[in-house]
């Protein structure tokens, strides 16, 4: 699923031959790029499978988010994020809602988490203890991808500000190349797209911030 389609930017500048079609093609995927570096996540709805070292702390942060639904969680001692031998066996599995469950955003127990926080009931994530040679004691060390997650996240539908966000980009873009205007940078923020001698569509691409601002990743 993309964030835009070839049909909806041919409606919008008001194309309907094939003359612009390879173009768009190439911008489609250059502006989905440059709008999920901005927002550091991925948007449309997948299935992630990740492994998490256990701290010690009772939660885990998924990376993605919102998260849809958890498919399963397992614990393994010696899982190595999935490297090791016969890992994370059936044995392994934990019980949703009784082992582990996920925060949810609101009093009505819907599906969405925005937040991705997943708690252990009852106890930690295991952090495992070794003692090194020289060592009188035990000292707490790293799970080292003890913890496998599986899980659904991301938008079924990409929400109707993002596609906005996609479209004008895609159609500043297709607008810059008409004018001959040079592409100095593809970012926004970090991510700033620059069109040298096109100060509208500089203005332009200002505002599809504020569309996307409340998407944005918050990275601790």
């Amino acid at each position: 699923m993309s964030l835009t389609t070839k049909a909806t930017i041919k409606t919008l500048i008001g194309v309907s031959d094939t003359s612009l079609d390879a173009v768009i093609d190439l911008l489609i995927p250059q502006a989905e790029a440059i709008i999920k570096g901005y927002l550091k996540r991925e948007i449309e709805e997948a299935t992630y499978t990740e492994y998490y070292s256990g701290s010690g702390d009772q939660i885990i942060v998924l990376n993605q988010t919102p998260v849809q639904s958890i498919t399963s969680v397992n614990e393994d001692s010696g899982g190595y994020y999935g490297d090791g031998t016969d890992v994370f066996p059936a044995s392994s599995l934990l019980v949703e809602g009784t082992d582990y469950v996920l925060r949810k955003d609101d009093a009505t127990n819907t599906e969405v988490s925005k937040s991705g926080i997943l708690y252990r009931i009852g106890k930690a994530w295991p952090r495992p203890y070794s003692r090194l040679r020289g060592q009188l004691a035990s000292a707490p060390g790293l799970g080292l991808g003890n913890i496998k997650v599986v899980y659904v996240a991301g938008w079924a539908t990409v929400p109707a500000d993002i596609t906005f966000a996609a479209n004008k980009l895609v159609t500043s873009m297709l607008a810059s190349r008409k004018l001959q205007g040079r592409v100095e940078s593809e970012s926004i923020e970090d991510y700033s797209y620059t069109l040298a001698g096109a100060d509208d569509e500089a203005k332009m691409l200002d505002s599809v911030k504020g569309s996307l601002a409340r998407y944005k990743k918050v990275v601790i």
